[in-house]
């Protein structure tokens, strides 16, 4: 019998440490398309819900138009037309191909990865091609050896707490993003109240902090002038 053998079977710890290096990695694997998706899809269609509903408001109201029309349409200016059942399929084969090719996620695979496909990967998702994601998903099969978890106890342990580190950057990473512009706003953009209601007080602050209009001199004054 192996030591490797041995020590998967004999050793207490190994099934639980097994099972938490597994929770850690698909935890690491949803953070980081929930991150991918939000870069690559989501923030540019919000930020392009907020420039079509608030752009008009900007102080320099000759290009605000060319503005909102720009800002509404090049989010998915390349993109194909998807249904949201093809949408769907983009997102999970893309998490399966995150799984077994992303460096953090797999850095055996990545470290042997000799066609770049990660690479390929996130171009094609940023352009949503779908139909260029299952075809890499069938070339990435073979690598799906390389990035399973080792059985050894101790390279276990590592791996398990390296997932752990990863995981909890990207959901710091994400906690940062949900504060920032465009993802602050998500919930609120699909709200047409909200919207109406900002709109009425950015209009009020823009009226606040206008310069104030030179005051029309009275007749009076005038005469006073000639005088």
């Amino acid at each position: 019998m192996s030591m490797t053998t041995a020590q998967r079977l004999t050793h207490p710890a190994h099934a639980a440490l097994l099972q938490a290096a597994r929770d850690e990695r698909r935890g690491l694997v949803r953070a980081l398309a929930i991150e991918a998706d939000w870069r690559f899809h989501d923030g540019p269609e919000w930020a392009a819900q907020y420039w079509a509903a608030f752009g008009d408001l900007r102080r320099d109201a000759d290009t605000a138009h060319d503005m909102r029309v720009a800002a509404a349409t090049a989010p998915r200016r390349d993109w194909p037309t998807l249904a949201p059942v093809e949408s769907d399929q983009a997102r999970a084969i893309f998490r399966a191909l995150l799984a077994a090719l992303h460096p953090d996620v797999a850095p055996n695979v990545a470290a042997a990865d000799r066609e770049g496909l990660w690479s390929l990967v996130v171009m094609a998702y940023r352009a949503g091609d779908a139909a260029r994601l299952r075809e890499l998903l069938g070339r990435a099969r073979n690598n799906a050896a390389s990035a399973r978890l080792p059985n050894d106890i101790v390279a276990l342990r590592r791996e398990h707490d390296r997932l752990c580190g990863l995981r909890e950057q990207a959901d710091r990473r994400l906690a940062e993003l949900s504060q920032q512009f465009p993802f602050c706003l998500r919930d609120q953009l699909a709200d047409p109240d909200w919207v109406r209601r900002q709109r009425l007080g950015l209009r009020q602050v823009i009226a606040m902090a206008a310069p104030p209009r030179p005051r029309r001199r009275s007749t009076a004054d005038d005469r006073k002038q000639v005088c």
